[in-house]
């Protein structure tokens, strides 16, 4: 089924391309140019030369609660990732101050509930083919007499079917996202890829950047 999105807030000019996923009924949707040129550039411009903090991604994201690799050639290494959490559903009403700065690619996915909203920094690999870990973002059961999405992304947990991933990439690089289906998606500055929680991911390093910047959300969509 099609992501219902806010066409108002994509670049008149995007470029959109649905991709099935090999051997599913899934598809994978990809807008180029999404954002307007240079509301894109401003937020890429705070990224790069406004102070802003970055944090070591936690432990309980350690190579030890990933999953092996569904395809052969790719290395799984636990290469250090910083990140920024705008938003996690377990502290609602609790935004990153830095929210303002994403406002824009939000304001596209629109969506029924928000899940986890975050930025990834990894810096360059040392070789192709080096995985950061093949993973789902959001898995576990939905408590809905708590009305608490109690989600935790570690590994034996089954992924919640009704959440899907959104990336904005904000450099281009040769990393990129690889899905277990053998669809890869390229790290490409403003793009937008929207793909089902449900397939088993992961991001692919880099080797001809120092860095490769995105925002990662994870979200509940309306669809049709």
């Amino acid at each position: 089924m099609t992501t219902v999105i806010n066409k108002k807030a994509l670049n008149p000019n995007h470029v959109y391309t649905k991709v099935k996923l090999k051997g599913t009924r899934e598809v994978a949707e990809i807008y180029d140019r999404a954002l307007p040129e240079n509301i894109f550039r401003e937020m890429q411009n705070n990224f790069y030369n406004v102070p802003f903090p970055w944090y070591l991604e936690p432990k309980d994201r350690s190579k030890g609660n990933y999953y092996e690799s569904p395809l052969n050639n790719y290395e799984i290494t636990d290469h250090t990732q910083f990140n920024h959490l705008f938003y996690h559903v377990n502290q609602r009403n609790a935004w990153s101050e830095f929210t303002p700065w994403i406002n824009p690619v939000l304001n596209i996915l629109h969506p029924r509930a928000w899940f986890r909203v975050k930025s990834n920094y990894v810096a360059r690999g040392h070789k192709p083919g080096i995985s950061r870990g093949w993973h789902y973002d959001a898995s576990g059961t939905l408590d809905t007499k708590a009305d608490e999405l109690l989600l935790k992304s570690k590994k034996g947990n089954p992924p919640h079917p009704d959440f899907k991933i959104a990336v904005l990439y904000l450099n281009t690089n040769n990393g990129y996202t690889m899905l277990e289906t053998d669809d890869k998606v390229e790290s490409i500055e403003n793009r937008l890829v929207i793909f089902p929680n449900k397939i088993l991911h992961t991001a692919i390093l880099q080797t001809d950047t120092p860095h490769r910047m995105l925002i990662n959300m994870v979200f509940l969509p309306y669809l049709k």
